[in-house]
């Protein structure tokens, strides 16, 4: 369903960001490639992406299923930490996923990580017991299983009818923990995101809140220049070219 004119310069903020869509996955393989060195390892023109770190410890699928996980993450077991793997709902926002996956591409910090709830409760979320949350304004939910030693589940539902999911992630019970908290610090960021009109969730509604627009208009070169300087390619990998995303005009939606 349209729910504003559209042109080719014309583009929306949504907001809560849950309820955004999916998005372009070329911000999430695009960074691993360019500026992680992961290799593409899948048929060209396939409707799957397959990509591999250089140390081949780590794969990145995506099958476009919209009624299963898009995004599947598995890692080989190391000295230090047994095999996990983690899976994403179609209509994740990628940009979500991409904290995720910008800290796989990270060497593991040495200090302990973040407490994943604590990060919620710190940014408002509210707690329903030791190992569930939600947050005050958006339709997030996020759990873990086996009183707080299995595996993580987020979920997003219809606001106003928590019944009808928009996506899942499923993150196992062996992922490491600064990545589950790379995560929910991402679901906690207010910020709205930019989608095509035509692309967005049939749940979406304009309202008349309008964010900053030259946050919005330079996102898309903010995220490849910061990523290949923080993450430098591996030997032979070319690196990614910054491309700026001209200005465009910008109107306000929030999904409830």
């Amino acid at each position: 369903m349209r729910f504003l004119p559209h042109d080719a310069a014309d583009e929306l903020l949504v907001t809560p960001p849950c309820l955004a869509g999916g998005g372009d996955p070329r911000w999430v393989t695009v960074a691993l490639h360019q500026a992680g060195g992961w290799r593409y390892d899948h048929t060209p023109l396939s409707p799957t992406i397959h990509l591999v770190r250089p140390d081949q410890q780590a794969e990145l699928s995506l099958y476009p299923d919209p009624d299963e996980p898009w995004w599947t993450i598995l890692h080989a077991p190391t000295d230090e930490h047994p095999a996990w793997y983690a899976r994403f709902g179609a209509r994740l926002p990628v940009e979500i996923l991409a904290a995720f996956t910008d800290a796989l591409t990270k060497p593991a910090p040495e200090a302990a990580a973040s407490d994943p709830f604590e990060i919620l409760y710190a940014a408002g979320w509210l707690e329903h017991s030791d190992v569930s949350a939600s947050s005050p304004d958006s339709p997030v939910r996020v759990e873990r299983a086996v009183q707080g030693q299995g595996s993580w589940f987020v979920t997003t539902s219809l606001p106003g009818d928590p019944d009808t999911v928009i996506w899942r992630a499923h993150l196992g019970a062996d992922t490491p923990l600064h990545l589950v908290a790379a995560f929910t610090s991402a679901l906690t960021d207010p910020a709205p995101l930019r989608r095509d009109p035509l692309a967005l969730p049939f749940q979406a509604r304009p309202t008349s809140r309008r964010p900053p627009l030259r946050r919005a208009s330079w996102a898309g070169w903010i995220r490849w220049s910061s990523a290949s300087k923080t993450s430098p390619p591996a030997a032979g990998v070319a690196r990614p070219r910054c491309h700026r995303v001209g200005r465009s005009r910008h109107r306000a939606v929030r999904a409830d």
